[in-house]
């Protein structure tokens, strides 16, 4: 059953005048369209700057989308009052990139996981006893860890802490902004399987942030590819692993560094240059810039496809 519905989305922001008076905009995110499943996972993957925040942000009602529309639970969340948007807002959360920056360091670990659940109406009593198990579910014990501030913490405790105030509200979906990519290599795996086993448990769904396609495997379903503000490839997890279609999604599968010794100096067809403003972005596809296989026909922006069964992809010469 469906729990997301994004119909072309569309999240600019204006800039300041050019020189004959108009606007400009940052065409951030441009005609968004998927559904996310209830208990899905789904991994959005893309370099820096691609629109993956903006669009998790837009998504969360944290920016006010420019046009399209954003339907969860069937209600069309683009329309919502404020006072409507505090029932959505119990609904969902957020995680972070930062786990150092996003915590109130004069809060304890108590007090930060206790001012949602403030502003939501619950009771003193009932608020003790949802902060003690959440903090035992993410093995922070909170006879240890309820009454400490954030720098008496590591980072992988922080973002433990991050990821307990996302759920303390027992939401359907969080997005999680690139949760591990601020930690320490030795850390990230934990917590990704500690992510992926509190979303088994809670029956949530989850979008998943990252530039790392190589940690995507850990928990998600699926993988969307996003690139200047489109998703140009989405599919199952195992079928986007193993057939990638589209030019930007083999070019992040080569990024990838590999672990073998023997292979590490072998020569990796990465495309040049930088991706295109998004201010003046080029006609048609924004990946043709940098695309080995682009022709003229690509001055025209692809339809989605749907390849195979499931697996949909933005581009004239998928394969």
């Amino acid at each position: 059953m469906v729990l997301l519905k994004v119909e072309k989305l569309k999240k600019w922001f204006p800039m300041k005048k050019g020189i004959f008076g108009k606007t400009l905009y940052v065409r951030a995110v441009e005609n968004v369209s998927f559904e996310l499943e209830r208990r899905e996972a789904v991994s959005l993957v893309g370099e820096s700057g691609s629109g993956k925040t903006t669009l998790g942000k837009t998504i969360l009602r944290l920016y006010e989308p420019t046009d399209g529309n954003i339907f969860f639970d069937g209600k069309d969340i683009t329309r919502l009052s404020n006072k409507e948007l505090m029932w959505y807002r119990r609904q969902t959360g957020i995680v972070q990139q930062d786990p150092y920056g996003s915590l109130a360091p004069h809060f304890t670990i108590y007090k930060i996981l206790e001012e949602p659940l403030i502003i939501h109406g619950v009771s003193k009593e009932e608020r003790r006893e949802k902060i003690y198990s959440i903090l035992n579910e993410v093995r922070l014990p909170p006879e240890e860890f309820a009454f400490k501030y954030p720098h008496m913490l590591s980072g992988g405790q922080l973002q433990r802490v991050a990821i307990a105030r996302a759920m303390i509200l027992d939401p359907k979906l969080i997005i999680a902004d690139e949760p591990v990519s601020m930690l320490d290599a030795s850390v990230r795996v934990e917590i990704l399987n500690l992510f992926a086993e509190l979303q088994r448990r809670h029956d949530m769904s989850v979008i998943y942030i990252t530039h790392d396609l190589s940690t995507t495997r850990y928990f998600s379903e699926k993988i969307f590819i996003m690139y200047a503000g489109h998703i140009v490839e989405r599919a199952p997890t195992k079928e986007i692993l193993n057939n990638p279609l589209h030019p930007y999604t083999r070019a992040l599968f080569n990024a990838i560094p590999d672990p073998d010794p023997e292979n590490r100096l072998r020569m990796r067809e990465v495309p040049p240059g930088e991706p295109p403003s998004l201010v003046n972005p080029p006609p048609g596809c924004r990946f043709k810039p940098r695309c080995p296989i682009a022709t003229s026909k690509c001055d025209e922006e692809p339809p989605e496809y749907e390849v195979f069964s499931g697996h949909f992809v933005k581009c004239w010469y998928p394969k």
